[in-house]
Parts: C-alpha cells; sequence; structure tokens
C-alpha cells in the first residue's frame, strides 16, 4: 500500500506544473454519516429471526457437540 502511495506521489511531483485541478459537481452535498447504516434495521431481524428459528427446531440436548459442530460447520 506505502509502495503504491510513493508512486503516485512522485508522479505528481514529475508532473506537477502541467496538472489541472477539476472541480466535481455535487460536492457540497453529502449524506449524513451514521454509525448504524440504512440495512443494519433489517439485518438486525433477520438474524434475530433465524437464531429463534435454529432455537425452535434444533434440539440441542439431542445433539452431541461434535454432531453440532458438523452441522454448524456446513451452513452457508
Amino acid at each position: 500500500m506505502a509502495e503504491n502511495a510513493s508512486a503516485v506521489l512522485e508522479v505528481v511531483r514529475a508532473n506537477y506544473d502541467t496538472l489541472t485541478l477539476k472541480l466535481q459537481d455535487g460536492l457540497d452535498q453529502y449524506e449524513r454519516y451514521s454509525e448504524q447504516h440504512k440495512e443494519a434495521a433489517f439485518f438486525k431481524e433477520l438474524v434475530r429471526s433465524i437464531s429463534t428459528n435454529v432455537r425452535r427446531n434444533l434440539a440441542f440436548h439431542t445433539l452431541s457437540q461434535e454432531v453440532l459442530l458438523k452441522e454448524f460447520s456446513t451452513i452457508s
């Protein structure tokens, strides 16, 4: 990563006199940053639904640890 940055810096320095900066449209408008993304509520509910479904339909007390680990290792 540092090599790429130094290569870019090298190109900028070598061509500084001929560089032209262009102002991009819409830079003054931005979506406000949020720690919780819009999709967070959807995925939170999805995970809750899946875990509730697994708890409801899987009898943990009748399965050995080995069987459980094997079962969950194939989830994709």
